[in-house]
This record gives structure tokens, C-alpha cells and sequence, in this order.
């Protein structure tokens, strides 16, 4: 279902996004931007009620790193396919509370007047109606939730009902339900098929006067979960019964409202999952979560939350003055990105967050080039937990390499949740190696940004080497190519291109991969050589081996094509027959949802960036005039039917002085979900898009590029901002940069001297100095 824009009735606001009407066919968009979450837990913003009348819905509660296992069909199998698919965990949906006035339930699509807002500065979900009856009676309606920051495996919900001009009964229900089910569209592979009936067996459920629970075992997963509720009101209940099936459980209320007197009722509730807890031990952890919320109460639960937001916004707070959706485009990604990133080490980030199932919750390459490339320059622990999740997800990945027939080394899934690959389709999948280097990309930047050495010598050497290793198995010293080292049948970003040999940016990322592989060696024996040899000893490597990789790096062939001055994508891709595409219909949009992937092999033409990522991420390595040479050849045969593609582009054509192309795929990136421009928010946030937006800012028009000793600068103001802001850390210190028409502010908030490159000019910043330089390009 694509929903225009034009339909969107999302007035700009700088810290919120809100809707004051029920449109029935963007309701599934809604409960996407609405979505909830905090690292471990998130849920889609729909109604308290369920869904309206006519409406299609699609429910969801997920946790993050639990999944179920389903062994994938395939009518003609090789070795080494993935076998199994792992999804995402939906679990019972506790949001639900149903209120009754003369036996007709309260819901928004009856409303006389209301509205829902998501607020970005406390991460929390509002609505506000007015409700008559067909008697008269009216009810004004307020219902508050966040998914707390601070106790991750709770959900806090708040319902308040006034009697407007009225005394008398009504009647709440309270529910945890494991029956709700959605059918997607099957013939869309980016959107993922989820159901509870097919992933979740009941192993007991109660309902009592203050609290209803399940206990379920995942089908074909080694995970129990418990789920489990309670509630407290204001006021006395008159009357309670109890609901309790297999499919749902809860209580039903009787409340005797007063005229003018607010009914308030709190709704706590909790999730947790284990391998080895058992079921009793399990239910009491989460009983006991509850007993807690219920004691701390609504007010001190939430200003707990707020301060976890608080700190997030002050790391990460991007303010654009001058155009007002734009900003508030760019809080609302920011919110998403800090509210679905794994937390604690277990787990790690989908490319729908936990917004939604689509590509049924995998975690891909996204993290590392994209959303870890925001975190680590904002909040570098939650960068360090998710590489916590990599790191203890290498064995799988070490016995991948051994599938593949990689006799050293390791190969992480492209796409995965325990650690298992899970794509079935191996062109646009397995055969991505360049995943290894995405995740050696994300050290790189890490330990440059922070200069943990720790976390290095614990766990990011051993994962650099392990992958690093795996590059001289796949490739080869090539006599054709002049004795350079080469890599066959790899697949690139651009999955319109695939099994191809030589593809620049798998080459060049795996070169810039072992240079620093074989820096880190020896920094870790100078720095702690029976730590370093106990490390070598363990995965068996030797000094030979690190000095082929230094020998692979300096001989990488990197395809280039001397007459049209550009690196060629990869061996074959200049040979092959440009697209058509003044003669492809606007419908056929994205390729790969019209045409055989053969068809698309056949041409010329991409799915997303893919020389000019490689030449974003390894900037320092190549020229302006290279860059912007790629730039101008690539991009018109670029489709961009993936969202990952936009805000690369806007980079590119920044850093080599093209504002107004770089601002127009700003935008298409800033306003991606809440527009819904790819037709597919439904099914969750694009959270690589998201993390793009800030890119393009940060790294885009004000061109910071992080370096070991200094970050360096070259601001831009476009043409009708008034001016922009955004946070830094940097191995110990909080950097505020303010570019506006008058020049740029650069403000060293906390931590010790600072070198920074503005320019070419070389500054100097102190503990809660500000720096004003006048140069900017306008």
C-alpha cells in the first residue's frame, strides 16, 4: 500500500509528530510511527481499544535477540545454504484496555474530537479524545504509554476518564491477548510474515484480581517467555470478573464515575525471556518487575525514563532553524534510532527496529555502516554493545566460514538474529562478504572515536582478526592482473549486481580491513605482548599470516577505467547494457518487485550507492576530483529503490560542492518514513534512512570526518537554513558545533583540549571554550 504524501496530515512541529483525524487507509503507517521501544522490548502505537471498525491493523510486540526457528523450504537445495530462518518474537499484546459506557466501547473512530501525538523529547506515546454516547453521556478520554528506558522489560501505560455531564458505571477491560494475527503482502519480500499461533505454545496462564501472566515456550527456539501484567486505579472497583482462556487473559472492572472527577488507571506491563530460567523462577522475576512499578508508582517510573531520554537528547540533539519539517524529521529519526538499538550487549538492531516485522526483525550490515556511524559519534556505549552482540556471535560466525569452506577465519551471516544466516536467497545474501568489512569498518571507528583500547584487547582484536583472516582465503594473487590480490564471486551493495569479481567496494573496504588489522597487531604487542600472544595462540595466527594480509593490502587490484577517469564497479559492470529508463514506467519501481533478477543482473544499473559508499567511507583515500567523477556516472544509473542509498548521495555531492543536488537527497532521506516515500512504512521504520538523515548533516554538510588525533570540518549552510547545531563525543569530550550565515561555533562543553580541522585551518579548543570562525560556505 503506497499512502501520498500528500495525505499525510502531519503538521510540522519541532518535538512532536501528531494527527488530529482517523484515516482508515494510513492507519498501519500510524501504528508504525507510533511504535514504542527501548532496546528490548517494542510495540506498534495502536490503539489501547484495538483496531476501528473497517481498519486494517497490524498488532506486534517484540523482543529484541529472541526469536523462533523455521526451517526454510527450498524446491532445490545445494551445500551450504542457509537452513533455517530465525524470526523475530512477537509476544502477547498487553496494551490492550477496552472501556465500555452503556455497553458501547469508547474508541477513537466515534470520537467527537481528539487527537494522538508521539513526543520525542519525553519518548511517549498521547491521546486525547472527546466521546458521546448515542444517550449524550460524554467522556473525555486521555491515555499516556512509553516503553520504559530505565526498566526495559516493562511497558507503562495511564488511561484518565472524566464524566463530562454525567454520573455513573462503566465498565474496563484489562487484557493480555496472544490471539492477534496479520496477513501481510506474501509478494513483497522486504516485509516478513510473523504469527504467534505459529511461534508460541502456551505452557500455563492465570488471571487474578491484580494480575494476569502467560507463560510460553517458542516453537523451534530454545527461549521461554513470560508475560504478565497488572493494574492500579485511583478509586475503588465496584465489581471484577476474570478472563481467562489460552488466547487471552485479564480482568473486567465495574468503576462508579463521578461528573468532573478523573478515573485513573495505571497498566504495568512486563516481559522477560531465558534459556535456562525455569518457568517459575521465570513468572516470579517478572512478578516481582511489576511489584516494583506498582510501588515506585506512575510519576516516579516515568521521571526515571524522562532522564534516560534527557541524557540521550543532550548527546544527540540535532536543531535546524529554518525549516521546520526538516526538523522535526530529523528528532523524530533520532528518537527511533535511541529507542530501537539493542542496550545490553545480547542483542543488536533490525532494519525495522522494533517498529515492525518486517524482514522479520534480521539484523543486517545497517548497523555497522549506518546507525553505528551515529552512535558511535553520540552515545559510543550503546556503538559498544552492539559490537558486544558481534563479538559474541563470532563462533557462529567462525563455523559459517567452515560451511563456506574457509579453513581459517570467520564469516558473519549477512543477515541474522542469533547469530545463524538466515538469507535464502545467497546472490543478495551469503555472497555479500563485504559484511566482515562493515563490522571491521565499525571497530575502526569505535576505537578511533573513543581509543578504548580495552574493549579492543578484550574483544575487537579478536574479531578483526578473525575476519581479516578470512579475505586471503576468498581472494587470490592473480597472474592476469598482474600478480594484484583478487576477489571472485562476492556481491557488492548494489544487489542489482551480483556474483561479480573484483567489485571496487568489497576490495577496497577489505584493504582498508587488513591495513588496519595488521595495525592493531602490532599496537597490541607493543602494548601488551603476553595478552597478544595469548590471543594468537588461541586462534592460531602467526606473523606470516599478518604479513599477508599487509601483502594482499598493498597489492588489492581496485578496477579502474583509464578513459572514463572512474573506478569501475566492479570486472564486468562497464561492459554490460545501460537501462532503459526513459523508458520504465514509473510503476515498475523498485526492479526488483517487477523483474527477473537475471533481467536486472544483465544492465547497468543500481539498487543503492556502492563506489560512492566506498568513497564516503574511505574518504582520505581518494580525491575530490575522483570522488566527484564517480559521482557523476554513477548516480544516473542509480534507481535508489533502497532507502539505504539517498543520504550517501547526499554526502557525496556535498563533499564535492554540489549543495543543491546534496540537499534534495537530504530531504528524501529526513522524510522518508514519515512521508512514507517507499510505500513500505507499514511494516516499520527504516532505521539505516534514519541514521542517514543525521549523516548527512553531520558528515554531509558539515563534513566532519573523525581522525585518531583531530576531527576535522568543512561546514556548509544551505541557502534558506538560518542555521543548524549537533553534539559530538570524542574520546572523552562533548563538542557542540553551531554553523549559521554569521560563521561557526565550535564549543568544547566538557573534557580536556581538543585539536580540531576547520578547513585547512588547524584550531585548538578548551574545557567550555567557544570558537568563532567565520568561514562558511553559504
Amino acid at each position: 500500500m503506497n499512502v501520498s504524501p500528500k495525505h499525510l496530515l502531519f503538521t510540522p512541529q519541532p518535538w512532536q509528530l501528531e494527527t488530529d483525524r482517523l484515516i482508515p487507509e494510513q492507519a498501519m503507517l500510524e501504528e508504525t510511527l507510533f511504535a514504542l521501544a527501548n532496546g528490548y522490548l517494542g510495540t506498534r502505537g495502536t490503539m489501547e481499544e484495538g483496531p476501528q471498525p473497517g481498519q486494517q491493523s497490524c498488532e506486534g510486540s517484540y523482543l529484541n535477540g529472541v526469536y523462533h526457528s523455521e526451517k526454510i523450504t527450498y524446491g532445490e537445495v545445494a551445500y551450504g545454504y542457509a537452513s533455517h530462518n530465525q524470526k523475530m518474537q512477537q509476544v502477547p499484546n498487553g496494551k490492550i484496555m477496552q472501556l465500555r459506557l452503556d455497553n458501547q466501547l469508547v474508541n477513537l473512530s466515534d470520537a467527537t474530537a481528539g487527537k494522538r501525538w508521539l513526543d520525542f523529547s519525553s519518548a511517549s506515546l498521547h491521546r486525547q479524545m472527546h466521546w458521546q454516547s448515542p444517550t449524550g453521556k460524554q467522556i473525555l478520554l486521555t491515555t499516556s504509554r512509553f516503553a520504559s528506558l530505565s526498566q526495559p522489560n516493562l511497558i507503562c501505560q495511564r488511561m484518565e476518564i472524566v464524566a463530562q455531564n454525567f454520573s455513573g458505571d462503566v465498565d474496563l477491560s484489562s487484557l493480555l491477548d496472544a490471539a492477534y494475527q496479520f496477513s501481510p503482502n506474501k509478494d513483497d519480500p522486504r516485509v516478513g510474515v510473523l504469527s504467534l499461533d505459529d511461534s508460541l505454545m502456551l505452557h500455563q496462564q492465570q488471571s487474578t484480581d491484580e494480575q494476569a501472566w502467560m507463560l510460553h515456550q517458542v516453537k523451534d527456539g530454545p527461549f521461554r517467555i513470560a508475560s504478565a501484567t497488572t493494574v492500579s486505579a485511583s478509586q475503588p472497583v465496584d465489581n471484577i470478573s476474570h478472563i481467562n482462556s489460552d488466547k487471552q487473559v485479564g480482568q473486567q472492572w465495574r468503576f462508579k464515575l463521578e461528573q468532573g472527577v478523573k478515573l485513573i488507571v495505571d497498566k504495568f506491563i512486563c516481559y522477560q525471556h531465558d534459556q535456562q530460567m525455569a518457568f517459575g523462577e521465570l513468572l516470579l522475576s517478572c512478578q516481582n518487575k511489576l511489584q516494583q512499578a506498582r510501588t515506585m508508582g506512575w510519576d516516579q517510573m516515568l521521571a526515571e525514563h524522562q532522564h534516560q531520554v534527557a541524557e540521550f537528547w543532550q548527546n544527540s540533539d540535532v536543531q535546524i532553524n529554518g525549516d521546520p519539517a526538516l526538523q522535526q524529521g530529523m528528532r523524530f529519526n533520532l528518537l527511533h534510532l535511541f529507542m530501537s538499538i539493542g542496550k545490553n550487549g545480547h542483542c543488536n538492531m533490525g532494519a525495522k527496529g522494533l517498529t515492525g516485522h518486517g524482514y522479520d526483525g534480521h539484523y543486517f550490515w545497517d548497523t555497522e555502516i549506518y546507525i553505528l556511524s551515529v552512535m558511535t559519534a553520540t552515545n559510543p556505549e550503546l556503538t559498544k554493545q552492539c559490537l558486544t552482540f558481534r563479538y559474541r556471535t563470532l563462533d557462529a560466525a567462525r563455523q559459517r566460514a567452515r560451511q563456506m569452506s574457509h579453513s581459517l577465519g570467520a564469516l558473519y551471516p549477512w543477515r541474522t538474529i542469533g547469530g545463524d544466516e538466515c538469507s535464502a536467497f545467497f546472490p543478495a545474501g551469503t555472497a555479500q562478504y563485504h559484511i566482515n568489512a562493515a563490522i571491521a569498518h565499525a571497530i575502526r571507528s569505535y576505537f578511533t572515536a573513543t581509543a578504548d583500547w580495552a574493549f579492543m584487547q578484550d574483544m575487537g582484536a579478536e574479531m578483526l582478526f578473525e575476519t581479516a583472516r578470512l579475505w586471503l582465503s576468498l581472494g587470490h594473487f592473480n597472474r592476469q592482473k598482474q600478480g594484484r590480490f583478487c576477489i571472485d564471486g562476492v556481491t557488492g551493495p548494489d544487489e542489482y549486481t551480483a556474483i561479480v569479481s573484483n567489485n571496487f567496494y568489497t576490495n577496497a573496504m577489505a584493504q582498508a580491513h587488513l591495513r588496519f588489522a595488521v595495525q592493531i597487531a602490532a599496537k597490541f604487542q607493543d602494548k601488551n605482548r603476553p595478552a597478544y600472544q595469548l590471543l594468537c595462540k588461541s586462534i592460531g595466527l602467526n606473523d606470516a599470516e599478518i604479513s599477508s594480509w599487509a601483502k594482499a593490502a598493498d597489492n588489492m587490484y581496485l578496477p579502474y577505467d583509464a578513459e572514463l577517469g572512474i573506478h569501475a564497479q566492479d570486472d564486468s559492470f562497464l561492459d554490460k547494457k545501460p537501462w532503459d529508463f526513459a523508458n520504465t514506467p514509473a510503476d515498475k519501481y523498485p526492479l526488483l518487485l517487477h523483474y527477473h533478477p537475471l533481467v536486472i543482473y544483465r544492465h547497468q544499473v543500481l539498487k543503492q550507492a556502492d563506489v560512492v559508499l566506498a568513497m564516503f567511507l574511505l574518504d582520505d583515500a581518494f580525491d575530490q576530483q575522483q570522488k566527484a567523477r564517480n559521482l557523476s556516472y554513477y548516480e544516473p544509473l542509480t534507481t535508489h529503490d533502497s532507502t539505504l542509498s539517498s543520504c550517501i548521495h547526499s554526502i557525496e555531492f556535498a563533499e564535492t560542492g554540489q549543495y543543491q543536488r546534496a540537499y534534495e537527497f537530504f530531504h528524501d532521506s529526513v522524510r522518508m518514513d514519515i512521508d512514507n516515500r517507499h510505500g513500505n512504512t507499514e511494516y516499520g521504520i527504516h532505521t539505516a534512512c534514519m541514521a542517514g538523515s543525521w549523516m548527512s548533516i553531520v558528515q554531509g554538510f558539515a563534513g566532519l570526518r573523525i581522525r585518531p588525533d583531530e576531527l576535522a570540518f568543512t561546514p556548509h549552510l544551505p541557502a534558506h537554513w538560518d542555521s543548524y547545531s549537533f553534539n559530538l563525543q570524542y574520546q572523552g569530550r562533548h563538542l557542540q558545533v553551531s554553523v549559521a550565515k554569521d560563521g561557526v561555533r565550535y564549543l568544547l562543553k566538557q573534557g580536556a583540549a581538543l585539536s580540531i580541522r576547520h578547513h585547512q585551518q588547524e584550531l585548538t579548543l578548551s574545557s567550555n571554550q567557544t570558537l568563532h570562525v567565520a568561514k562558511v560556505q553559504l
